[in-house]
């Protein structure tokens, strides 16, 4: 468990940059300055239940240690979209995976608007009438996947394979279990950060798959304002 380098938000500058802005009462928390090739999963807040939280957390590509974690119910879905956008672009052009169910169906759709289509995750679907395939974009968290990426990152932290360094997110993975088949958040408490975390693994994996770890040259200099 680490203290964060800093806690505060993200703002435009003006010349149209993004920085980061000490603050607080912030909701991001920063590990590590943006140097280095990341991704980023995001879960949003279905509303079912009063406290239910956005959570980003962005993922080193090459390390796979926690770089950033971020955890709010404040903003309304487009306004989420708008922080996953500003959040990638303060760490290099992240890739992004934004878990599509329910009404995280309108912040993926907004976010294809405003950030590179290339920079979000995607699958295709063959339409077996037509034969075309088509982008389907965000992650469909289902009982497969849901088992699937929870399975990853529970071999991950008993591997020691990654540092997951956020208190609150350690808190929700050591909260975290397994009811009636199904793992969950126990009563009371939440899971928000914990798919975030596990869809950021699940990004990072599928850039490491595809060979994409990029010739790096970072954008930002992490300054603190």
């Amino acid at each position: 468990m680490h203290n964060p380098l800093a806690i505060g938000h993200l703002q435009y500058t003006e010349e149209g940059s993004v920085e980061f802005v000490k603050d607080t009462n912030g909701y991001l928390r920063i590990y590590e300055w943006p140097d280095k090739p990341a991704v980023i999963g995001s879960d949003v807040a279905e509303g079912l239940e009063i406290g239910d939280d956005h959570a980003s957390v962005v993922l080193g590509l090459e390390l796979n240690n926690t770089l950033a974690v971020y955890n709010t119910n404040k903003p309304d879905p487009d306004q989420f979209a708008i922080f996953n956008k500003m959040l990638g672009l303060y760490y290099n052009n992240a890739f992004i995976g934004v878990e599509r169910n329910n009404v995280g169906f309108s912040v993926v759709s907004d976010l294809v608007k405003i950030y590179p289509e290339r920079l979000i995750y995607f699958h295709t679907r063959l339409d077996e009438k037509t034969k075309k395939k088509t982008k389907k974009f965000g992650w469909i968290t289902d009982q497969r996947t849901r088992h699937l990426i929870l399975s990853y990152l529970k071999q991950e932290i008993r591997e020691g394979s990654t540092d997951l360094r956020d208190k609150q997110l350690i808190r929700q993975c050591m909260r975290f279990v397994n009811v009636d088949g199904k793992p969950q958040a126990s009563a009371g408490e939440k899971d928000d950060l914990v798919i975030a975390r596990a869809i950021a693994g699940e990004m990072r994996r599928f850039k490491l798959a595809k060979g994409t770890i990029p010739a790096f040259a970072p954008t930002m200099e992490g300054k603190v304002y």
